[in-house]
């Protein structure tokens, strides 16, 4: 008998024969950790809202000169009873909106492919993840100090998604030590 406890004589279900729990990792069919579930979990939802948010800004760049220059008028003349110049034209909008729409799209893309790949158990999907969410989150950092001070709630996630994969169990699933 094992200090492990009971062991099937072909390693199935609990590891390698004789290493015990810290070794469940490496079967080939083992499930993905509790923290590397959640990641995936998250990356999907970001995934999908990144592209979800890139449609809305392509549908805004559907809208006419016109119809834009006119909406543009009466946030100015808004912004002007509040004594605020705004001097936004609609082809400056339309700039932003497309860069908008390139960049959380570019997000939500690469997002949703590597949560999908985490399954894979590869260690580009692994570093993907971390060096993804690293970015995401020195990109988030840099809104803050500049003064949104909103970009907290995604900066949490992101640090949080960076912890779990160099977490223990993350690392361990992976084969990295």
């Amino acid at each position: 008998m094992s200090p492990f406890g009971p062991q099937d004589p072909h390693g199935a279900g609990h590891g390698l024969p004789g290493f015990g729990a810290p070794f469940d990792a490496l079967r080939p069919d083992a499930p993905l950790p509790r923290k590397v579930a959640t990641v995936r979990m998250l990356m999907f939802v970001g995934g999908f809202c990144g592209l979800a948010l890139s449609l809305l800004f392509v549908m805004g760049l559907s809208v006419s000169a016109e119809d834009m220059a006119e909406v543009l008028r009466q946030q100015s003349e808004l912004a002007a009873e509040e004594n605020v110049e705004l001097a936004v034209t609609p082809e400056m909008m339309r700039s932003m909106m497309g860069t908008l729409a390139v960049v959380t799209g570019v997000y939500g893309l690469l997002s949703t492919f590597l949560a999908s790949r985490l399954r894979s158990r590869t260690l580009g999907a692994y570093w993907g993840v971390v060096v993804f969410q690293g970015a995401a989150g020195a990109l988030l950092t840099w809104n803050m100090l500049t003064g949104d001070i909103l970009a907290a709630v995604p900066l949490g996630f992101a640090v949080y998604m960076v912890i779990a994969m160099l977490s223990r169990e993350g690392r361990a699933h992976y084969g990295l030590y």
